[in-house]
């Protein structure tokens, strides 16, 4: 197996790759690769099938757990990762961009809403690209026409010089691009890799973001900890082998620092609660129309013409009932990261979070808890053991640390550009110098 290796026959052998291609530019790389929802709690089994993630944690450092912030979904926490920020800043609380939620009708989320109206601050990229560093994106999110990203592979594939490049060698067709969502996300996840390899080899971009989601997709359809979740985390680990397998054959091993993250954790639900439904039920209708947009384990509740007393009244209708956890004005919420409606029409009037094995589901029709075959959700508080996320970092600049304490995903951002040497300042997190050569 490549990774039994001696580590001074392994070193010596990746040298001489090194030397195969010479690169003009020669300044640092760095390459992230988010696996959606997986679990710290996932890593600390020692039978887990992935010889990758463990040769970068025996070769590098790994945090004991990556504190994700609130809300614990994925655009959230992939753009706290990358801004050093929490939500209350980057405003950032659904997977894209909440419209007419103060409105008569039902507010929609907009997927591919402009980086630059989504995302309230800079990004570790945009820094990146003003000191004149190349960037690359594939399947990242908050992400659409950043105007700071050289090279993209974006969720939904439909155009661009890389998507061209993988039609020519044949690694899809033309009616794969075209019905991109059709096949499973293992396939998807597998496109997104050769999108990954193809622009590594080609481009050699300082800073690398990839993001891959079939774990995501398995759990939340099969629930956690199960076998198929094993069996799509060994997936997923051959697929970062094969992206270091690039940055070897490119030339580029000595001077890239690999960083392995998640966004969240995932926990097993069995009951769901319908919000809407009872406010549906709901005999008075304070501060005029109300609507919730369930998450998960949190859901946004936004009113009309809110008030002090309009929600002081909502929130009445919510205590108290089955499988709700906690019900937060925006200024208790403003305790754990949240923004607050003063700040951002994106911050709810009303948050709820639901108790462990309960999530917040669509629907109004139903009553408002109803029973559910097991299925894995997230995005209840950051506080919650099975919400938290992983964090390895193994190559270039990275010490043979082992094990560190948890870590905040804010810090992630901070130390990508200490790793790049350029500045990135006006953030919260700080760089993980303990484990920086």
């Amino acid at each position: 197996m490549r990774f039994a290796l001696p580590m001074r026959l392994l070193s010596a052998t990746l040298a001489l790759s090194c030397v195969c291609v010479a690169q003009p530019d020669r300044k640092p790389m760095v390459v992230v690769i988010s696996l959606d929802a997986f679990a710290a709690e996932s890593l600390k089994d020692p039978n887990l099938p992935a010889p990758t993630l463990h040769w970068m944690m025996k070769t590098g450092a790994y945090a004991a757990a990556m504190q994700p912030i609130n809300p614990t979904v994925t655009w959230p926490n992939h753009t706290a990762i990358i801004t050093g920020v929490n939500a209350s800043k980057h405003h950032v609380l659904v997977n894209g961009l909440i419209q007419g939620q103060r409105g008569t009708d039902d507010p929609k989320i907009q997927f591919a809403a402009p980086k630059k109206v989504l995302v309230a601050v800079p990004t570790v990229y945009d820094a990146a690209h003003e000191a004149g560093l190349t960037t690359a994106e594939v399947d990242w999110v908050a992400i659409t026409h950043p105007g700071t990203i050289d090279w993209s592979f974006p969720e939904r594939a439909d155009e661009g010089p890389i998507v061209d490049d993988l039609v020519k060698d044949g690694s899809m067709t033309k009616d794969q691009v075209a019905h991109f969502f059709k096949p499973s996300q293992a396939w998807r996840d597998r496109i997104y890799t050769l999108a990954a390899v193809d622009i590594l080899k080609k481009h050699h971009p300082n800073l690398s973001l990839f993001h891959l989601l079939a774990l995501d997709g398995i759990e939340h359809k099969t629930g956690y900890g199960n076998d198929a979740g094993r069996n799509t985390i060994a997936f997923l680990d051959d697929r970062v082998k094969d992206i270091v397998d690039a940055v070897r054959e490119g030339g580029d091993l000595d001077r890239t620092t690999f960083i392995i993250v998640s966004d969240h954790g995932q926990e097993s639900t069995h009951y769901v609660m319908h919000p809407n439904a009872l406010l549906r039920d709901s005999e008075s209708k304070p501060g005029g129309q109300t609507y919730a947009i369930p998450e998960g384990g949190y859901a946004l509740l936004y009113q009309q013409h809110a008030t002090p007393e309009s929600t002081e009244a909502l929130a009445k209708v919510f205590r108290g009932q089955k499988g709700v956890r906690a019900v937060l004005t925006p200024e208790q919420a403003a305790k754990d990261g949240w923004p607050t409606p003063a700040q951002t029409n994106q911050a709810p009037d009303l948050l709820l979070y639901a108790q462990d094995d309960y999530r917040f589901g669509d629907g109004d029709k139903e009553p408002f808890v109803t029973t559910a075959l097991e299925a894995g959700a997230h995005g209840f508080p950051n506080t919650v053991p099975l919400m938290q996320a992983i964090f390895i970092a193994s190559g270039r600049g990275i010490k043979a640390e082992g094990k560190i304490p948890a870590i905040p995903n804010i810090d992630v951002a901070p130390t990508i550009a200490k790793l790049l040497g350029i500045s990135f300042t006006g953030i919260d997190g700080k760089p993980l110098t303990a484990i920086l050569k």
